[in-house]
C-alpha cells in the first residue's frame, strides 16, 4: 500500500509539474476589484515608490525577479475597459499614474498581483526533480497532500511575501508592503483554484500513468477552469453580476495565524474540487482531449445553459476568496 501511494504521489507531481503555465486567470482585475471595494481603505492613496533593500531567503529566476517599478519605468501597461471604470472610481491616465515619484495603491494591487506568474518561480529546489523535470514553477503556486506527506509549497510562498509584506509596513515602506502584499494574494488565489490542490480524481490519475489522452484532458481542464475566471471578468454576459460579487464581498479577518488561513484556504478550495471538475467535464467534454475551452466555447456553453452550476459553484468560490483577500489586506496593511 505504501509503494502504491508512492506511486500515485510521484503522477499527482508529475501532472503538476506539467501544469507549470496553468495560474487562475485575470489576477490583476480580481485583485482591483478586490482593493477597491474594502471599507474605510484609501486605494487611491498615493506611495513613495521605493528602492528595494530587502535580504530574502528565497531563490529565483533572477532574470524575471526585477525589483524597480515596472509602471515607472514603462513594463507595465495598465488598461481597463469601460465596465472596470465605471465600478472602481479610478480616473486612469497612464501618463499620470506616477506622480512625483508616488504610485497609487490600487495601481500597486493591479500590476504586482500577476507579477508571479512572468516567471520568477521557474526554479526548483530539488535536484533530484529538477534533473528529471525541468525548470518549473508549478511547485511554488500549488499545494498537494497525500497521507502524512505534504507536496509542493504554493502555502509556502503565500507565507513568505505576507512576512517580507509586514516587514516592509513595520519599515514604514508602504510601496514594498504593498507590493508583497499583492505577491501574496497571487498565490491564495491560485490555492484557491482546485485544480491547484487536487489535479483529478484517483482514478483519472492512475489512467494518466498509462493514457496519454487522460493527461491531455486533465492538462485541459485545468486551464480550461483557469480561463473560466478571465471569462467571467471579460466576457460574460454576467460580468457586472460577477463585478458586484466581488465589490460586495465582505471583508473576513481570521482570528488565526496565516498558516492556519492559508491551511483553511487551501481545504475549502479542496472541498470545491469534485464538484467544480464535474461541470467542467460536463460543459466541455470531448473538447478537453484535445485543447482547453477557448472564449467561444464559453460564450457557447453560456448561452446554451451549460455553465449555470459551474457559475455557481465559482461565485462561492470567488465570493469567499475576495472576502479573504480583503481580510488579508486589512489584517496586513493596516495593523502593521
Amino acid at each position: 500500500m505504501f509503494n502504491l501511494t508512492r506511486v500515485v504521489v510521484f503522477l499527482i507531481i508529475f501532472l503538476m509539474f506539467s501544469q507549470s503555465l496553468f495560474s487562475w486567470g485575470s489576477h490583476d482585475i480580481f485583485t482591483f476589484l478586490v482593493a477597491n471595494s474594502i471599507p474605510n481603505f484609501d486605494y487611491q492613496k498615493l506611495v513613495e515608490i521605493r528602492d528595494y533593500d530587502y535580504v530574502e531567503n528565497r531563490r529565483y529566476n533572477t532574470e524575471k525577479y526585477v525589483t524597480y517599478d515596472l509602471v515607472a519605468h514603462g513594463k507595465a501597461k495598465i488598461t481597463f475597459d469601460s465596465d472596470l471604470l465605471k465600478v472602481s472610481g479610478v480616473e486612469l491616465i497612464q501618463y499620470q499614474l506616477v506622480q512625483d515619484g508616488k504610485l497609487p495603491v490600487w495601481a500597486i494591487f493591479y500590476v504586482y498581483s500577476r507579477f508571479p506568474d512572468n516567471g520568477m518561480d521557474f526554479v526548483e529546489e530539488s535536484g533530484i526533480v529538477n534533473a528529471i523535470l525541468g525548470d518549473t514553477q508549478a511547485n511554488r503556486h500549488a499545494y498537494l497532500k497525500v497521507t502524512f506527506f505534504e507536496y509542493m509549497e504554493g502555502d509556502k510562498s503565500f507565507l513568505h511575501f505576507i512576512k517580507m509584506s509586514k516587514e516592509a509596513f513595520r519599515k514604514g515602506d508602504e510601496y514594498w508592503g504593498y507590493r508583497f502584499l499583492s505577491y501574496a494574494l497571487h498565490y491564495l488565489e491560485d490555492l484557491m483554484q482546485p485544480y491547484h490542490v487536487r489535479p483529478g480524481t484517483v482514478p483519472e490519475l492512475i489512467q494518466f500513468l498509462f493514457d496519454p489522452k487522460m493527461r491531455v484532458f486533465l492538462r485541459n481542464a485545468h486551464s480550461t477552469y483557469d480561463d473560466y475566471m478571465t471569462f467571467l471578468l471579460t466576457r460574460s454576459k454576467y460580468k457586472e453580476e460577477f463585478y458586484k460579487l466581488i465589490r460586495e464581498a465582505k471583508p473576513l479577518t481570521l482570528p488565526v495565524s496565516d498558516e492556519q488561513l492559508i491551511y483553511e484556504a487551501i481545504l475549502f478550495s479542496y472541498s470545491m474540487f469534485f464538484d467544480v471538475h464535474d461541470e467542467v467535464k460536463k460543459a466541455f467534454g470531448e473538447i478537453l482531449y484535445n485543447r482547453r475551452a477557448m472564449m467561444e466555447d464559453f460564450e457557447k456553453a453560456e448561452e446554451d445553459g451549460k455553465l449555470a452550476r459551474l457559475y455557481e459553484l465559482t461565485k462561492k468560490l470567488a465570493s469567499v476568496l475576495a472576502s479573504l483577500c480583503k481580510g488579508v489586506i486589512l489584517k496586513t496593511a493596516l495593523q502593521n
